[in-house]
């Protein structure tokens, strides 16, 4: 019995090795037949219409995916193909006897066939390694990781239905409650009102009058939901009653409630307050991400586009182009407001304070490790387990490559550390690449609390330490420019590669914390504005707001230092040595410092106070403000939306500049609406949550008053 199994597996095993050296040779002769054909300059008989019409007739052509995928007796294989670090790519509708394991093999000589064809074209050899790809094998199998992602995510999708359907009936309680409330208010103050004497009235009068003294009193004590005293000549006394309060379980689940967090999230609010000026920082981080989107468009529809080898010449035309290398002077801006906040809102706080301890720090520490991470890592869990099963096409495997560098990277973006690693020779081996940014912030924001305190504590040494800094990330730029010849990274045709160059200078929080270090500075300014102790910066910023002259010169030198920065690298657009080595040293260190005081000089009048002024009327109108609210989510998920919609194409775009535009406003609309999904599923109930949480008890709450004190202290 063993001895007859032992046979069928023989014989299946030896049926399947004819099989396969049967359809090799039929793959052989089909192909033979081809270049026969081709030789002679026949069209080929043994080939089918369906695959001359569905296949690729050169390089970035991916023919007709989904017709031959229909075929029945057709399959579609992609031909993937490296040239300098940038993938090329050609589409096959092949006969279904010509397997992978055939494919495989013809990798080299493709690769032979190809450069032989290019160095006929374009006198060079273009393909530094090719293999055949099946996109319906590309999948990689599902991992614990795969069904935890899955399961937290349904579990998140289930606590915000709950959490909805518990704000409806927490609403509906609480109306209850009030209109209760509302009765007995009225009982007592009535009550309280017939048992004053009043003499000097008619009955019909007092009745009148007592009637609408009630309504009155009703409504202070509506507002008030403390307490209330009632107006009059001092014969009223306070009435006083609970404030309705809900249960722990109840604040939980409205912490995940879609209603109430769609409300709060997307509430338009009045600016009040002598911080009202903040409203300009909505319409800057919105424009700021917009930026960031059209310049990560350019990056990866450009070098995915059915005409690639033109690109080292389009990008020499000036215009809309030259705001791709410039776009990231957009995360520099993101850098600038970060460090104007913090500074104006911790000092704020610790100038409260009747003492200021670094035993303060931790908790900033971690305020700031929830306000991001929870968010930031469902979004890489997502981004890295999910997304790769959601669509298909003939590149999708590009995007599941893009996946796959988190297989190992995905601790060192969870501890905020990426940035400071090698991403291969490539530059490109990197998990969530793009958070890199949140790395830099989170870094950052370790020493911003520390360097605060000590201006608290002493303003000069305060000052000192953050110029110094200031100072030593332009001198560090500029050493590593200089020491590693990094010239501007621009895609001209006589670039020199620079693999490198991301993770030894663009990276790096040296280099970064610059634009950071402005924006405390600026914070600084308006913080001894506001607490108008000290006179010569309030006489400075009173004829700032008086004089139309100076706001005038302000917007002058600030748009002209801003505009100057974008556009006066045109001449490398076309030729990357038309500025010498030194110049490019020194823009590299220097760029970024000019830009973002260019952005501070336009907001400093609106900042203080300038309720006319140009920019406080478009960057703070109330249209920013949700976009403003969202703007974290927005970058974390804009790339992801980028990649989905690029790899998921049929067909590659052919890039120009409006097309490129075009995708730009598509890519922000869905960014918007996947970015305030995620807000509302996950950003605000983990702020909900941390305020339930670490909320100080009684006790601690009257500790805490009691260090604070009423008046400010000179900044």
């Amino acid at each position: 019995m063993q001895f007859l199994l032992y046979s069928m597996c023989f014989l299946l095993l030896l049926v399947q090795v004819q099989t396969q050296n049967q359809n090799e040779t039929l793959c052989d002769q089909y192909f033979l037949n081809i270049t026969k054909a081709i030789a002679m300059g026949q069209m080929p008989t043994n080939v089918s219409p369906e695959t001359i019409l569905s296949s690729g007739k050169g390089l970035q052509d991916l023919g007709s995916y989904l017709i031959c995928r229909d075929a029945a007796d057709l399959h579609y294989i992609h031909l993937r193909m490296m040239s300098e670090g940038k993938p090329l790519h050609m589409g096959f509708c092949l006969p279904q006897y010509c397997e992978m394991s055939y494919l495989q093999k013809q990798n080299t000589p493709t690769k032979d066939l190809i450069n032989n064809l290019t160095m006929f074209q374009y006198n060079k050899s273009l393909i530094d390694s090719a293999s055949y790809q099946d996109p319906d094998l590309i999948y990689p199998s599902w991992s614990a990781g795969t069904y935890l992602t899955l399961v937290l995510l349904i579990v998140v999708v289930a606590l915000n239905i709950i959490g909805s359907i518990f704000s409806i009936i927490a609403e509906n309680k609480k109306q209850a409650y009030q209109d209760d409330l509302k009765t007995e208010i009225k009982r007592k103050a009535a009550q309280k009102i017939n048992e004053s004497h009043q003499e000097e009235s008619s009955l019909k009068d007092s009745i009148s009058q007592l009637y609408k003294r009630s309504e009155l009193i009703q409504n202070e004590i509506m507002e008030n939901q403390e307490s209330a005293f009632m107006s009059g000549k001092g014969q009223f006394e306070e009435i006083k009653y609970k404030k309705y309060k809900e249960p722990s379980w109840e604040r939980f689940a409205l912490s995940f409630s879609f209603i109430h967090n769609y409300q709060k999230l997307f509430k338009i609010n009045e600016p009040k307050g002598e911080n009202a000026g903040f409203v300009i920082f909505n319409g800057i981080r919105s424009l700021s991400i917009f930026w960031v989107i059209y310049g990560h468009d350019q990056l990866i529809r450009g070098s995915n586009s059915f005409n690639l080898i033109d690109i080292p010449y389009k990008i020499t035309e000036p215009g809309w182009l030259t705001l791709t290398p410039a776009a990231y002077f957009a995360v520099d801006t993101f850098f600038f407001v970060g460090g104007f906040l913090a500074a104006v809102l911790l000092l704020e706080k610790l100038t409260k304070l009747r003492s200021i301890k670094f035993s303060l720090v931790p908790a900033m520490w971690i305020h700031r490790f929830l306000r991001i991470w929870p968010t930031y890592a469902f979004c890489i869990l997502v981004y890295w387990q999910l997304t790769v099963y959601w669509s298909d096409g003939p590149i999708w495997n590009e995007y599941i490559e893009y996946t796959s560098t988190c297989n190992t990277q995905w601790w060192k973006n969870l501890l905020f550390i990426d940035n400071m690693f090698s991403h291969d020779a490539s530059g490109l081996n990197y998990c969530f690449g793009w958070g890199w940014y949140l790395s830099n912030d989170f870094q950052i924001f370790l020493i911003t609390p520390i360097l605060l305190i000590i201006y608290a504590k002493n303003r000069k040494i305060g000052l000192t330490i953050i110029i110094s800094m200031l100072i030593g990330s332009i001198f560090s730029a500029y050493y590593i420019a200089y020491s590693h010849d990094f010239h501007l990274q621009m895609a001209t045709p006589n670039a020199k590669p620079q693999p490198d160059y991301q993770d030894v200078f663009y990276f790096k929080p040296w280099i970064r914390i610059s634009p950071y270090l402005i924006g405390i500075l600026f914070g600084f300014f308006y913080c001894n504005y506001i607490s108008g102790q000290n006179q010569k910066l309030v006489q400075v910023a009173q004829q700032i707001k008086d004089s139309v002259v100076i706001r005038t010169l302000f917007y002058v030198f600030g748009i002209g230092l801003t505009q100057t920065i974008i556009w006066i690298i045109v001449p490398l657009q076309k030729d990357m040595n038309a500025w010498p080595s030194q110049a490019q040293y020194f823009y590299q260190a220097f760029n970024r410092v000019f830009f973002v005081i260019g952005v501070g000089l336009c907001i400093t009048p609106a900042l203080l106070g300038c309720k006319n002024d140009p920019s406080r009327f478009i960057l703070g109108h109330p249209f920013w403000q949700p976009i403003a609210r969202i703007s974290f989510c927005m970058y974390l998920t804009h790339f992801i939306v980028i990649l989905f919609m690029t790899f998921s194409t049929t067909q590659l775009v052919y890039y120009q500049q409006s097309h490129i535009l075009y995708f730009t406003l598509t890519d922000i609309v869905y960014t918007i609406i996947i970015g305030g999904l995620l807000s509302l599923a996950i950003e605000v109930p983990c702020m909900n949550l941390e305020k339930i949480l670490f909320a100080p008890k009684k006790q601690e709450a009257a500790k805490l008053n009691g260090n604070q004190v009423e008046s400010r202290n000179d900044l």
